[in-house]
């Protein structure tokens, strides 16, 4: 049985697939009519092949109104295994990782991984059975880093914060307990993984006491928190300027 097609929907998204990975959408479904606009001049000069469908039935595609009249069948790419890439990180002096625990808003796992492509890091890494998995929604919020940041998906977080610390990298855990410390103060290590829970509860306990540091973000404004995905960008951003400036 062949398996259903999977869709990304956005004008930026998909303008972001055409241009990094072309040959990976298999059509395009848009309410759009030729010489509407830049992006379907540009889909139509790639030779890709596009249908005229209405916006009701692109809304019912993706389950969604955000698709700006634009919807696209794109080919999988291949999940990493965790083994795989340390294997083929062990040479490397620096590496960056990000480690979701429980991401169940779309948006927000967008948005993380919109920070994730910005910020370079090697790898992103989710559970198969706790959290969101990447949807329409996701990858228009994401404007199209889904479909260009390395992925994996695991089915025992605790094993896998073992493994990256076993092949050298330390983890790092957003915490405002009594043991975190402030980020500003936070050395980074060379090889980091960053691991990010979900807004309401966080980290499963099991999860935070296996990482290394516990990190808290100092707030100066009258709110007193970021949510998840803004933390997670702070966090990335903090160990490319730590390694930059030093």
């Amino acid at each position: 049985m062949a398996r259903p097609p999977r869709f990304i929907m956005g004008r930026n998204c998909i303008a972001e697939v055409l241009k990094a990975h072309p040959k990976r959408i298999d059509a395009v479904y848009t309410s759009q009519k030729p010489g509407g606009d830049a992006l379907y001049s540009a889909l139509e000069s790639s030779g890709i092949r596009l249908i005229d469908t209405p916006k009701k039935k692109l809304t019912q595609m993706v389950d969604s109104e955000s698709h700006q009249s634009y919807v696209a069948a794109v080919q999988e790419l291949p999940f990493i295994q965790v083994k795989d890439f340390i294997e083929s990180s062990k040479d490397k002096t620096h590496s960056l990782v990000l480690l979701l625990d429980s991401i169940y808003d779309p948006q927000n796992l967008g948005a993380m991984m919109r920070a994730a492509e910005c910020f370079g890091v090697d790898l992103v890494i989710y559970s198969k059975n706790r959290g969101t998995d990447i949807t329409p929604v996701t990858t228009k919020t994401s404007a199209g880093a889904t479909e260009l940041v390395p992925i994996s998906k695991v089915s025992n977080l605790v094993e896998t914060v073992k493994a990256f610390q076993q092949a050298d990298y330390w983890a790092i855990a957003t915490d405002v307990g009594e043991k975190s410390q402030s980020l500003y103060e936070l050395k980074f290590p060379e090889k980091t993984l960053i691991v990010m829970g979900s807004e309401g509860k966080g980290l499963q306990p099991i999860l935070s006491k296996k990482c290394d540091f516990h990190v808290s973000i100092p707030m100066l404004g009258n709110i007193d928190s970021l949510n998840v995905s803004q933390a997670t960008a702070v966090l990335l951003n903090s160990y490319r300027s730590f390694f930059s400036a030093s």
